[in-house]
This record gives structure tokens, C-alpha cells and sequence, in this order.
């Protein structure tokens, strides 16, 4: 399922009027940048990501893949 922004602020340039990112996109960009700043697969941070270890507590890195996660993760119920 893709994501599409169809309004765009202002000051934002035509290029990015709409704008289609699939799940594989997401998912291959999370896998990446999960290799690369902690050497981790993307479904092993998945499945860290909500109740990571003590290590990665307050590490900014973490955190923002933890945005680009978000969008990939399968809902959790509560």
C-alpha cells in the first residue's frame, strides 16, 4: 500500500506536490540504515524497536529509525 501526500505547504517545491512511497521502499531505506549505524537487519530491529535494550536508550540514531520503523511494523494492540 502506497502513501500519498496530495497537499503540499507552500513553501514546498512542485517536485514534491505528490508523493508515492510503497512499503518495499520503506522497508528497504529502514533495512540500510539499520545495517549501517548498528549492524542489524531490518526485521531484527523491528523486532527491537519498541523495547529496545539498554544500550540504545536515548541514542538519537535509534530513535529516528524508529519513525521510518513505525511505517513498516505491524500494529500493536492494546
Amino acid at each position: 500500500m502506497a502513501t500519498t501526500i496530495d497537499e503540499r505547504p507552500e513553501w514546498l517545491p512542485d517536485e514534491y506536490q505528490h508523493v508515492v512511497v510503497t512499503r518495499e521502499e520503506v522497508w528497504a531505506e529502514l533495512d540500510q540504515e539499520a545495517r549501517r549505524l548498528f549492524g542489524l537487519t531490518a526485521d531484527e530491529f523491528l523486532r527491537i524497536f519498541r523495547n529496545p535494550p539498554e544500550q540504545y536508550h536515548g541514542d538519537l540514531d535509534f530513535r529516528s529509525l524508529c519513525h521510518i520503523a513505525d511505517l513498516v511494523a505491524e500494529p500493536i494492540e492494546l
